[in-house]
């Protein structure tokens, strides 16, 4: 049969459908969410955003994201702009890093939850910019990372580094802007948003969970675990 008919005659019997095609880069190591799973255990690999302001909580969520992994996490890497100091993550046996590694640099081999904590990320240099970007992107998705990135301020975070997230836990901030960003992420209605906090939020550190995950069955939460039904505006 000629190549030209031999070429018709498979493109004939494929279907009319979009065919999926695995990618070994993430093969295997892919989590879901599955009916039973856990509220905490959000699938692996995500980009996690935790906005608010100082001693609200954005730690001990991170934690309790780590403890609650099944399967675990294989290791903890904090990146700190003073890791001499900060001993916040000694109960955990976290590798402390004073800088974001380059994609090449990370390994890829074992499921590792990445928190990058207190950096004035709008001030970082061109090349730490360049590599914080890399890791909520390509890193995260072909070498085994979730990535949990800490602020004050959400306008602070750079555009591509909030394109890629895909969960966000926010606790009240009065900055409206920073609000209508958020609300243009995750496709709530800014007013909705503020009509969340300012009724269903009453402790100082009470926080919203968005979850943007592929399938998830918790899109809104209260403090990680009570699941809004229903938003009011």
């Amino acid at each position: 049969m000629p190549k030209k008919e031999q070429k018709r005659s498979r493109q004939e019997r494929l279907p009319n459908r979009i065919i999926p095609i695995s990618n070994p880069d993430k093969e295997g190591w892919h989590e879901k969410w599955y009916e039973g799973r856990g509220k905490l255990n959000i699938p692996h690999p995500s980009r996690i955003l935790a906005m608010g302001p100082p001693n609200v909580g954005k730690t001990t969520c991170a934690k309790n994201i780590i403890l609650r992994a099944h399967p675990p996490y294989k290791k903890v890497i904090v990146i700190h702009p003073d890791p001499d100091y900060s001993r916040e993550w000694d109960d955990i046996d976290a590798e402390i890093l004073p800088r974001i590694p380059e994609p090449e640099e990370w390994e890829g081999e074992e499921k590792t939850f990445v928190v990058v904590d207190d950096l004035e990320v709008k001030q970082l240099p061109k090349e730490q910019a360049r590599a914080l970007d890399r890791l909520f992107g390509y890193v995260s998705t072909h070498k085994n990372i979730s990535v949990y990135l800490t602020s004050q301020n959400f306008s602070n975070i750079p555009p591509a580094v909030r394109r890629m997230s895909n969960f966000i836990i926010l606790w009240k901030i009065n900055d409206l802007d920073a609000m209508k960003i958020v609300s243009r992420k995750c496709g709530i209605k800014a007013s909705e948003l503020l009509d969340i906090f300012e009724n269903l939020m009453s402790n100082y550190n009470d926080a919203l969970w968005i979850d943007m995950t592929a399938f998830s069955p918790y899109k809104l939460r209260k403090n990680g675990f009570d699941v809004l039904e229903k938003i009011k505006p």
